[in-house]
């Protein structure tokens, strides 16, 4: 299977040309979108958000994810293995947490690149036909290179971000830390909330802390939004206490 996660949203051509170009390539290959409002031109947050959903990632399947605001640019283009799932795009931060987490990788760069590629859209005319390469299992030009030789600045950054990292369509706030405690509290912003197992566990209009479905600590209002009673927005500062 081919996932296709990036922050092209659902407006414009982007996505659809781009998932195009894949489905094209390998036809036989199902392809899912699995998401495409990734944090907005925020390789760092969303690094942290597609390790979390690498849990639902089988060997053998391939990740096309393009968080890119550097496209264009000398950032190059990788296909990183880890733990034998192939994820294709930027070398930009992406795919920082994937590594890190893996027990076995291997890293190559994508040298291959058509003569009419557009600097601006890569997804579409680099990452895309790559991807189906990979899934089809045939080659294109790219040469290895070490873990450590991948993005640079992305190696300093902490296995687990206090800040928020993605908003979603009810106003919760994922954070690219860990499920906490439930006897923990955390902060955001000016606002203390305490933890619960779900949202019927609390009062409407009720905040709280709560391991999501992928296993980070999410803060949500029962039938409200977190996003709007705390101020927040993606980056803000989360706190444990």
């Amino acid at each position: 299977m081919i996932f296709v996660f990036s922050d092209f949203g659902v407006n414009g051509p982007y996505s659809g040309t781009m998932r195009s170009v894949v489905m094209r390539h390998a036809p036989d290959v199902p392809i899912c979108d699995l998401m495409r409002d990734a944090p907005d031109r925020n390789p760092k947050a969303a690094s942290y958000l597609l390790a979390a959903l690498s849990r639902e990632f089988h060997k053998g399947d391939v990740v096309l994810a393009v968080v890119d605001p550097g496209v264009g640019s000398a950032r190059k283009g990788l296909v990183v293995e880890a733990d034998g799932v192939s994820f294709v795009g930027p070398d930009n931060g992406l795919f920082e947490m994937v590594i890190r987490r893996a027990k076995q990788v291997a890293i190559k760069v994508i040298d291959w690149m058509p003569t009419d590629a557009s600097a601006s859209f890569h997804g579409r005319d680099v990452f895309g036909p790559v991807a189906a390469r990979v899934a089809n299992d045939q080659a294109f030009a790219s040469h290895d290179i070490a873990p450590g030789d991948r993005f640079g600045d992305a190696q300093d950054w902490p296995d687990e971000l206090a800040e928020v990292i993605y908003i979603d369509p009810y106003g919760n706030l994922m954070t690219g830390l860990l499920a906490r405690a439930e006897d923990e509290k955390v902060t955001i912003n000016e606002d203390v909330v305490s933890g619960a197992r779900t949202f019927s566990d609390v009062g409407l209009g009720s905040a709280f802390h709560y391991r999501n479905s992928i296993g980070l600590c999410e803060v949500a209002v029962n039938c409200g939004r977190a996003d709007e009673m705390m101020n927040a927005v993606i980056g803000s500062t989360v706190g444990v206490k």
